[in-house]
């Protein structure tokens, strides 16, 4: 399904965690890896004795950036993952999307801390960026994949709400679970719902689960489903960890900035809550 993974690294704990999924996702898919790295630079001035010590700092941010690359690469070449190095001076997220585009990656593998409120705009904001920005899916990593190295993927829980967006995290994840034999939870939460009536009743009149279901069944995909109520973000985290999902998809609008936070989107706080991977989709990407 994947054929080319982007994996960005910056020697964080988190993107650490990120190259050792997207490596160990490539072996599974059998697609080719790019790895890249961003560097950031001091400020430039005019005066000699300044400049030297600018010089000196860029040799210095670039061999610490080299030395990430090699390190990621030394952990593909491991397992047989072909793969190539990336290295651009920068803004991140630019450099993230653009080398994306170049180099044709129909998926984009980030780290992320688990944090929230106000933090996941200032903390995660290259994170929201890539995730709000980026044509391809995205996929966001917490920790690494478990023993041996394999992301171990099982049981995938996709929220869906009856919107494009959610319809198209929906098509998403049925193709990557019968690409990859993987079981599929299909979650609907009806905030509004006082009963289990109502609860029943508002599920049906929007057939939001029934589509859903008629979509996993049209696949051959493994499903079961399940229909909650409450808020949305905390039905999300409850019903992955009760069914011991091993990642989230989900549809997002791709909000940035402010808006973001002010309209509470909802791929956005999964994402910072989530201890597991969170594949975020914005699109239908199949004809």
């Amino acid at each position: 399904m994947y054929k080319r993974i982007l994996v960005a690294t910056g020697g964080s704990p988190w993107s650490d965690a990120a190259v050792a999924y997207a490596v160990a996702l490539s072996a599974k898919v059998g697609a080719e890896l790019r790895i890249l790295t961003v560097l950031v630079g001091p400020m430039t001035y005019t005066m000699p004795d300044v400049m030297s010590s600018s010089e000196l700092l860029v040799e210095s941010i670039e061999r610490q950036g080299q030395a990430l690359l090699v390190q990621a690469a030394a952990r593909a070449a491991q397992v047989g993952v072909v793969h190539s190095t990336h290295i651009k001076w920068g803004n991140v997220t630019e450099a993230i999307l653009q080398t994306a585009a170049e180099e044709e990656c129909d998926l984009i593998v980030v780290g992320s801390r688990l944090v929230s409120g106000f933090k996941r705009l200032m903390v995660g904001r290259t994170v929201n960026a890539v995730a709000a920005k980026a044509p391809q899916p995205v996929l966001v990593v917490k920790a690494p994949p478990a023993a041996h190295d394999d992301p171990a993927l099982r049981r995938l829980l996709v929220a869906t709400g009856g919107s494009p967006w959610s319809d198209a995290a929906v098509e998403h994840a049925l193709r990557l679970a019968r690409a990859q034999h993987l079981e599929v939870c299909l979650l609907h939460v009806t905030p509004e719902a006082s009963s289990q009536d109502t609860l029943d009743a508002a599920a049906d009149k929007h057939g939001v689960l029934a589509l859903a279901e008629a979509r996993a069944a049209a696949a051959g995909v493994p499903y079961e489903l399940h229909l909650a109520r409450g808020h949305v973000v905390a039905a999300i985290l409850e019903t992955a960890q009760r069914r011991q999902c091993d990642a989230i998809v989900l549809g997002t609008r791709g909000l940035t900035g402010w808006k973001r936070l002010m309209i509470g989107s909802i791929s956005n706080a999964v994402t910072a809550k989530a201890p597991q991977p969170v594949l975020i989709v914005k699109r239908f990407l199949y004809a």
